[in-house]
C-alpha cells in the first residue's frame, strides 16, 4: 500500500508526510514521529488493504485520534478494503482490496476537509 499512496499523492499533488508503518507492533510504533507529522499537517489518512471492521487501521485511528485529538484539523481518514472475501476471482478480489481510486478519493477527502478542491 506504500507505493499506491506515494502514487495517489502523486496524482493529488497533497504536500504530505508519508509513514511506513508496516513493520511495526503496537508496543513499537514511532509515537514522536507521527505526532511531528500531525504537528505539521494536521490531518491523517490511514491507508491498508484489511477490511474495516477487523484491521489494524480502527485501532490505530482510534489511538490518534485520542492521543492527537488537539492538533487535528479534521477527524482521521481511513482508505480500507470492503467486505468481500478476496478469492481466485479477480472481479472479486478487486472489490475487497483497496486500490489506487480508493486511496485517492481519501486523499480528496481531506483536501475538502482544508477547503482545497
Amino acid at each position: 500500500m506504500v507505493n499506491i499512496a506515494k502514487e495517489a499523492l502523486d496524482q493529488t499533488g497533497l504536500d504530505a508526510d508519508l509513514i511506513d508503518l508496516r513493520w511495526l507492533d503496537r508496543a513499537s510504533i514511532d509515537w514522536t514521529a507521527i505526532e511531528a507529522s500531525i504537528k505539521k499537517t494536521n490531518s491523517v489518512v490511514i491507508v491498508e488493504q484489511g477490511v474495516q471492521g477487523t484491521s489494524y487501521g480502527g485501532w490505530l485511528s482510534d489511538e490518534i485520534q485520542r492521543r492527537f485529538f488537539d492538533y487535528l484539523d479534521q477527524p482521521v481518514q481511513r482508505v480500507h478494503g470492503r467486505e468481500a472475501s478476496p478469492s481466485i476471482s479477480k472481479v472479486l478480489e478487486r472489490a475487497s482490496i483497496a486500490g489506487l481510486e480508493e486511496v485517492v478519493a481519501g486523499l480528496e477527502k481531506i483536501k475538502e476537509g482544508f477547503g482545497r478542491n
